[in-house]
């Protein structure tokens, strides 16, 4: 087939713990198609079987957008690659050093990073460059000692910092030329390839994480790529980073990092544009699947980024200098493992029953009580009701479960064991919420709660009555939202560097001179020259004259161009005193980074309308609800494929569909919209 006669339809596919979800959209005849199969060791096997399962054929997607959790799973579970460091002579240690910060100062069995790459595999080369300028060439002959220390620890794996590259590359480009060419087996990263920011331990600790990971990314989007064309796809093939963007296999393979948040950004996407389509602003976008739950914030129409993250944790996790959806998640899932200590505490999670052998109830051979089991309990997940990928679930087998891991060893009955189980799950997501609203200064009452995943619906009015929010929205689709939300992105290249100038009229030549260079460069990493890209947008991280951190601001490019001094300065003032309650108008201020983001509008879907019924709504089916302290009540269930616009559902109720189930408490509303987005009204706020 032809370039020309590929059929414009966009595919989107999430890896997950658990599930796979792949959905495909044909914006011709506004028809969705949903398939969710059980993650597989083989991952790129789950993604083409879930396509599959679809009933499309490779052949006649036009896009193919992909999520995966390859790199987060890699680095948490510290199954990388032998990977050694080269780096200044003399800065061996900084990797290991960190920021010798202890943010839990009372706990006596802290314990600081552990790094990816072991001291032994370290090694110094003779150089040196200052911000000013080269002091010291690149020795040839310590490089040569290094090739051959390489060669006999057999290393799988090459990052090189060099300090000070940020502001001039060329001995980090010097020595990759030489280590790619005398080590052609190796995976070879530089630091100033992924970014070009100051602070030598994070841009360590980034340039060595995407070492680590680099060999099996390469080798995962290798065999997709490959597979992909033996089944004769022709279309454009994205990965989704963590920034919210796509990028094309080839950036993806060399900045294995940006993929870190993969699936969790197309989620946060999709609840933007949800958000857009009910006519909101501000959203708290909810995820909780298999083994995590997952929360961000679309604030004022736009998702929050970070630019720093944590692989782990703040305390002992390693630092990425990658753009990031501001997400924090939490080891709480439907799979998560529920047990009860020998202290009598109920314990639930992080480790997580995952897609083999699954919950109990899934009767592929799990034992262990987990968060579904206790939903199954409850009756909010009725056994009565099929699931997607041909599960059926086995209520015996979860009131077995929860008896022998919870309920006898805490002498209480498995119906009041499976309420502890999801009330301690609450508490933790609910936590999650907290730190992308409350820890950043925002107020959660003030913001609509989009839930989705396949357990996100399950729990959402219980998350929203906890923290205050008042209102919910469960997307169409939910089940499957990650990979729907990936279909609404588009290509985004990202490029960053460190100028430490002062805020005057003196400095603004530099700056627009550099931000012309960073267009190139962030247009070049999704394949385009700066003419074929369709929106730019600048930022500057900027602080106070004598602080330490710095707050990122947007800037328009022709207060840039103008010396417009007293515009950025205020913009700058505005955003600290949003942040941290204070400002300080009179007090000089500086830039540290630039930031560029360059974007290539893709075609996207439309949220379609819902067909008009005639008939009243009637339940599908009723079944006992267990609600809270041995309260137990017939409810309806409704079908979500036979709500229409302006149906108004009210609770105690559960809306179910094949890749999950929404709960409606007692006096909770629900309101269908056109275009079927469940806009339920939180009882008690």
């Amino acid at each position: 087939m032809e370039r020309g006669e590929v059929i414009v339809i966009r595919a989107g596919t999430d890896i997950g713990g658990t599930f796979t979800d792949v959905i495909v959209f044909d914006p011709k005849t506004s028809q969705i198609r949903l398939a969710k199969v059980l993650s597989s060791s083989e991952l790129e096997r789950a993604v083409l079987d879930g396509i599959q399962k679809t009933g499309v054929s490779l052949d006649k997607i036009e896009t193919l957008v992909h999520g995966t959790t390859v790199v987060i799973n890699t680095l948490l579970e510290r199954t990388g690659a032998r990977t050694a460091l080269v780096t200044t002579e003399g800065f061996r240690d900084v990797y290991e050093i960190g920021r010798i910060n202890r943010p839990d100062s009372f706990n006596l069995f802290f314990k600081k990073h552990q790094p990816l790459v072991p001291r032994s595999l370290r090694f110094e080369v003779t150089e040196r460059v200052l911000p000013e300028g080269e002091l010291e060439p690149l020795d040839l002959e310590s490089v040569e000692e290094v090739v051959k220390c390489l060669n006999a620890e057999e290393v799988e794996s090459v990052a090189i910092l060099l300090l000070h590259s940020y502001v001039d590359p060329q001995h980090e480009q010097q020595l990759s030329s030489i280590l790619t060419r005398r080590l052609p087996n190796c995976f070879v990263t530089a630091s100033h390839e992924l970014t070009r920011e100051y602070r030598e331990f994070e841009r360590t600790s980034t340039v060595a994480s995407n070492a680590y990971v680099g060999p099996r990314v390469t080798e995962y989007v290798g065999n997709l790529d490959s597979q992909l064309d033996d089944q004769n796809f022709k279309g454009h093939f994205y990965l989704m980073q963590s920034n919210g963007g796509l990028v094309g296999s080839e950036e993806a393979r060399r900045n294995c990092i940006s993929l870190v948040e993969s699936g969790p950004a197309g989620g946060v996407i999709g609840s933007q544009a949800v958000l857009n389509d009910a006519g909101l602003k501000s959203g708290v976008a909810f995820d909780m699947g298999g083994t995590t739950a997952k929360a961000g914030v679309i604030e004022d129409g736009v998702p929050r980024i970070a630019h720093q993250y944590f692989a782990g944790s703040y305390g002992t996790g390693h630092p990425i200098l990658s753009a990031v959806m501001d997400i924090h998640e939490v080891g709480t899932g439907g799979g998560s493992v529920a047990f009860a200590t020998d202290l009598g505490e109920l314990r639930v999670g992080p480790r997580s029953a995952g897609a083999s052998p699954g919950p109990a109830a899934y009767g592929l051979g799990g034992i262990r009580a987990t968060v579904t089991d206790a939903n199954v309990v409850l009756g909010r997940l009725s056994h009565h009701l099929p699931l997607a990928g041909g599960l059926e679930l086995n209520l015996e087998a979860a009131q077995k479960a929860i008896s022998s891991d919870v309920a006898m060893p805490l002498g209480i009955s498995v119906e009041e064991a499976a309420e502890g189980i999801v009330r301690v799950a609450n508490t933790s997501m609910a936590y999650a919420i907290s730190a992308v609203t409350v820890e950043r200064g925002l107020n959660p009452a003030e913001f609509s709660l989009v839930a989705y995943g396949g357990a996100g619906p399950l729990h959402a009015t219980q998350l929203a009555r906890e923290l205050g929010m008042g209102s919910v929205l469960i997307p169409p689709n939910s089940g499957v939202f990650s990979a729907y939300g990936m279909l609404f992105a588009d290509p985004k290249g990202y490029s960053s560097l460190t100028r430490i100038l002062p805020l005057v009229v003196d400095s603004f030549p530099v700056v627009k001179d550099a931000f012309k260079e960073m267009i190139i460069e962030s247009a070049g990493r999704i394949g385009c020259v700066e003419s074929e890209v369709d929106s730019v947008e600048f930022f500057a991280d900027m602080r106070y004259v004598g602080q330490e951190h710095a707050v990122t601001v947007p800037v328009a490019f022709e207060h840039i161009e103008n010396s417009s001094v007293d515009t950025v300065k205020s913009t700058f003032d505005s955003v600290h005193e949003q942040i941290y309650s204070h400002s300080a108008e009179e007090e000089p201020a500086e830039i540290v980074t630039l930031r560029v983001v360059s974007t290539k509008a893709s075609r996207k879907p439309e949220f379609s309308p819902l067909p008009k019924r005639s008939n009243p709504l009637s339940p599908k089916s009723y079944g006992d609800v267990y609600f809270r302290d041995g309260f137990t009540q017939e409810v309806p269930f409704f079908d979500r494929k036979d709500l229409c616009p302006e149906d108004l559902v009210n609770g105690p109720c559960v809306i179910s569909e094949t890749t999950t189930s929404t709960v409606l408490f007692e006096n909770d509303d629900c309101l269908v919209h056109p275009n079927g987005h469940l806009m339920i009204t939180v009882s008690g706020v």
